[in-house]
């Protein structure tokens, strides 16, 4: 669950993955907007088994939690959240949102952190203008893509998105487990309690 130090914390990013796993890059474009943003914490929030039916997680909710908290246990701005495991059923943002909004009270100022891709098709979303009212969107993109934001048409849910221009860092998850499944050392790809926590598990392979 999101830690009871968030509620004295005024300005709180949403940060959500499948986390499969955490990496290096999803670590460090969290920084990105911290920093952007100023913001006092972000959480790092975990979606369930359920969430992507025909494309679903590799590891289990529970193992990508833990290898959130190992992740990010070292930086006192950085939380794992279990908001999304914990609730039954389909996970949605507007309910990841309505959820932490409950958690956290009004007078904490939310910033759903989404990549410029996502933002823009956010209209296709689940109460897609709900979303807008209940958080900040953070749009992290490449050098470029601040242009396809602020060009939404007003009526677009993500048209007031902050831009903030991520890191290079050229890792994903599918690169992470390619070279799990290869054997190949991911010690420069993820944090190395990661690493170990990955091998005792025997994940990924």
């Amino acid at each position: 669950m999101a830690s009871s130090r968030v509620t004295a914390n005024r300005k709180v990013g949403v940060f959500g993955g499948t986390f499969d796993p955490i990496h290096n890059g999803h670590v460090a474009v969290a920084e990105s907007v911290r920093e952007a943003l100023d913001l006092d914490q972000v959480l790092f929030v975990v979606t369930s088994d359920q969430w992507l039916r025909e494309n679903p997680p590799v590891a289990a909710a529970a193992d990508r939690f833990n290898m959130v908290e190992l992740a990010v246990d070292n930086v006192l701005e950085f939380t794992a959240s279990d908001v999304d495991i914990v609730r039954e059923g389909s996970t949605y943002t507007v309910d990841t949102l309505r959820d932490l909004r409950a958690q956290l009270g009004d007078e904490v100022e939310l910033y759903l952190i989404v990549g410029a891709d996502s933002a823009a098709s956010m209209n296709r979303w689940k109460d897609a203008e709900q979303i807008g009212k209940l958080a900040n969107i953070v749009a992290v993109g490449r050098p470029g893509q601040a242009f396809a934001i602020q060009s939404l048409d007003k009526s677009h849910p993500a048209s007031g998105a902050e831009y903030v221009e991520g890191p290079m860092i050229d890792v994903s998850a599918t690169l992470v487990r390619k070279f799990l499944s290869t054997a190949q050392s991911v010690d420069t790809l993820v944090h190395e309690n990661v690493a170990k926590y990955i091998e005792n598990r025997n994940l990924y392979r």
